[in-house]
């Protein structure tokens, strides 16, 4: 026998797994990934999760937008959303975890071998002894393994999606808080400036009435103090302004917080909050985790095929023959194998671990449907007290300005002093001020229950 039939068996074998490592039915086109299908329900993500991972289906990053109520957040969160450090590391990692369904595809867990060994025989009564050995094998999936590290990816994938709903939940908070500081100093402008154009209005009626000596110089005096606050008030009013803005900007990578945010949201399924899909999803994979455990109590086993070639040169020993130089030839075909054994050192810790993973994860589940029940009812009730607080200040500041007109009606007819007027003047700039505070309080506890109800469109 030749040596390239005695290794024909081993050239065969790495042909086969070479060509089912190429072909393989799994394979996916680049950027997509399958998910595979989970035996137990509570793999694929839960309810919350729509059980993505139930069926082969396709999960890319760019996922279906969510219809959005108008305005300008859906704009807005999508800029910041792309320029987001930590959306970027969970895109990232999105890949990574997806990556992971090469080795859910292959026909082994493991990286196959190859392998040799040259022997020679440097003493001895075997001259020229030779031997040739080469073998090639694999690691094998245990029963059920394939199918349990299949959820796990499943799970995770599902997992970091879920996360990145939550981070993009996450962004939409920071944009809506940036966004009303930024309001909230356009009214403080708003009102600082009113305030400059009455003290000036105020200011030159003193003026004249200092001059026609109607008033005394002190009241002057008074109205110049007057007008210095409030020209100082504005100053600081539009510096506060512009730094809220250039804030904002900065998380949406230069736009603006022009136009208007949003509206309040509909109710929606509490289950679909991303605050609760992402630790649900952590918990369908923890579940996923404790089951690839369980179906793998061994190291994966492997097996391989060898072909070891030998020849040797030796005289002949008997005295009745003439002593001649005679080879020796031998081929030798076989299996070889490695079958570790079940321990419970091995597997009792791991079991531990997962049980402890899947015992956490359901208390951070059962954790953030408590909290995010209670975000939702704090949330709701700020906002009546919100527009309660604002129509209250409205009918307040229509009493200041109508006792505010009264006083410079009065003041006109000598019935009151300038200090009395600016008296007036300040109860009307306090209501003005918290009119301002009360319809922006307003448009904050919107956001704050749109963000409690996980709307980030």
């Amino acid at each position: 026998m030749t040596i390239r039939s005695a290794f024909l068996p081993l050239l065969l074998f790495i042909g086969l797994y070479a060509t089912a490592s190429r072909a393989g039915p799994d394979e996916q086109p680049s950027g997509e990934v399958t998910v595979k299908a989970a035996k137990d329900p509570a793999a694929s993500g839960g309810k919350g999760a729509k059980a993505r991972a139930g069926k082969s289906s396709k999960v890319t990053v760019n996922r279906a937008k969510k219809t959005p109520l108008g305005h300008v957040l859906v704009r807005h969160l999508d800029m910041a959303v792309a320029i987001d450090a930590q959306s970027k590391a969970l895109e990232a990692q999105f890949g990574a975890v997806s990556a992971r369904y090469a080795t859910a595809n292959s026909i082994t867990p493991g990286s196959p071998y190859f392998g040799g060994s040259q022997r020679n025989a440097a003493a001895g009564n075997l001259r020229h002894y030779n031997e040739t050995e080469i073998e090639a094998g694999m690691p094998l999936w245990l029963p059920g393994q394939r199918d349990a590290y299949a959820a796990t990816v499943s799970s995770g994938v599902v997992e970091v999606e879920e996360r990145l709903s939550q981070r993009r939940l996450e962004v939409a908070g920071l944009l809506r808080d940036a966004w009303w500081n930024a309001k909230r100093a356009e009214r403080d402008v708003s009102v600082a400036r009113t305030r400059v154009a009455t003290a000036r209005e105020i200011g030159a009626d003193m003026t004249r009435r200092v001059e026609l000596g109607d008033a005394a110089e002190a009241d002057a005096l008074l109205a110049r103090n007057e007008t210095l606050a409030a020209e100082t008030e504005l100053a600081q009013a539009e510096g506060a302004a512009k730094v809220a803005r250039v804030n904002y900007a900065a998380l949406t990578g230069g736009t603006p917080p022009d136009g208007t945010l949003e509206a309040v949201r509909r109710d929606g399924d509490l289950e679909d909050h991303p605050a609760l899909r992402a630790p649900l999803a952590a918990l369908a994979r923890a579940e996923s985790q404790a089951r690839l455990i369980d179906a793998t109590p061994i190291d994966n086993p492997e097996i391989g095929v060898f072909g070891r070639q030998e020849h040797n040169d030796q005289y002949s020993t008997d005295p009745s023959q003439e002593v001649t130089n005679q080879r020796t030839d031998a081929t030798t075909v076989g299996v070889r194998f490695r079958i570790p054994l079940p321990t419970p050192g091995r597997n009792e810790p791991r079991q531990a671990e997962a049980a402890a993973e899947v015992t956490r994860a359901r208390a951070e589940y059962e954790r953030a449907k408590r909290m995010v029940v209670a975000e939702i009812k704090a949330a709701r009730t700020a906002l009546a007290a919100a527009q309660k607080a604002a129509g209250l200040a409205d009918k307040r500041l229509a009493v200041a300005n109508e006792q505010f007109e009264l006083s410079r009606k009065s003041f006109a007819l000598g019935e009151i002093s300038a200090f009395d007027l600016y008296r007036v003047r300040q109860i009307q700039l306090e209501a003005q001020r918290m009119q301002a505070g009360a319809a922006i309080n307003v448009g904050v506890a919107v956001s704050r229950v749109n963000q409690a109800l996980g709307y980030a469109p």
